[in-house]
């Protein structure tokens, strides 16, 4: 790949990292495809034509990171990336009063520190080419807090106020920077993956709960999950994400925001505009709390 126009997707072994690294190989770009798994990487460079090459990437370890780092810049050589991708992402869900310092770690490691410590470690490989950083934030969840999904929210929260001090951060370097807003955005391969992965979420959170408890928090967690499956039901495809990271990546003025889905400008204009007691009678209604 050692020359060419080469982008960095983290995440990339399923749902939007993985439709992106096959949009991107697609349009002509040389992908590394970030995945924690080997096999992964094998199937995804089986599909990517030749223009696809996996790395072997965990954003919560640092040694992962330096370790990537090093077999790209070995690959691209003065060349540097004209992209790269933050995409990994991990979500809970569960009452504040019942979550755990290993939760927090946990969500926050991926979802923010993740972000953070990749971006540092390819800088430099994105000055050499005046590139472009795209991070995917959480769509709704990271402009509109969602009750009983609190941590994952804070984390989406953090992306966005990071995002827009690193853009101004970058600007005079020439590297710019875009956040990308997916809603609910699943395959159709991957959606029976992530409703039970959903519902093994929950039964562990229910579980959780003292019993005490279960009568105030029970029926709420339950009237989410039925919320976020109907979501889940009319999902949009993770090509539709795709197509606005590859504008964020190549075009001649890049959108410092890209809103993807009805659903995402609903909760930003909820999130921004909406009195805190409106925003709280509709998650009421929803939840039942």
């Amino acid at each position: 790949m050692a020359g060419g126009r080469s982008v960095l997707i983290t995440g990339a072994s399923r749902g939007i990292g993985r439709a992106t690294a096959l949009y991107l190989a697609d349009a002509g770009l040389h992908v590394f495809a970030g995945v924690r798994k080997a096999e992964d990487g094998a199937r995804i460079e089986a599909e990517g034509g030749g223009r696809i090459r996996h790395v072997l990437l965990d954003v919560t370890d640092d040694d992962s990171i330096a370790r990537a780092h090093a077999r790209v810049e070995r690959d691209v050589g003065p060349a540097g990336l004209i992209g790269l991708v933050n995409n990994a992402a991990a979500g809970f869900g569960g009452p504040l009063e019942h979550v755990t310092r290993a939760d927090l770690e946990q969500v926050f490691e991926v979802n923010f520190h993740g972000v953070v410590l990749t971006t540092q470690a390819f800088l430099p490989l994105l000055k050499r080419a005046k590139g472009r950083i795209v991070n995917v934030g959480g769509g709704g969840a990271g402009c509109l807090a969602i009750p009983l999904m609190g941590v994952g929210c804070a984390s989406k929260y953090a992306i966005e106020g990071m995002t827009d001090a690193l853009r101004v951060e970058l600007r005079k370097l020439g590297v710019r920077v875009s956040l990308v807003e997916p809603g609910m955005t699943y395959s159709e391969a991957d959606k029976p993956i992530f409703r039970a992965s959903m519902n093994a979420d929950f039964d562990r959170v229910l579980a959780r709960v003292p019993g005490e408890q279960k009568s105030h928090y029970g029926p709420a967690l339950e009237r989410l999950r039925a919320f976020n499956g109907s979501f889940l039901d009319r999902a949009a495809p993770p090509e539709t994400v795709a197509r606005r990271i590859h504008h964020a990546l190549t075009a001649r003025r890049p959108r410092s925001r890209y809103w993807c889905g009805r659903e995402t400008v609903l909760a930003a204009a909820l999130g921004r505009f909406a009195p805190a007691k409106a925003r709280d009678a509709i998650w009421g209604r929803i939840t039942g709390l």
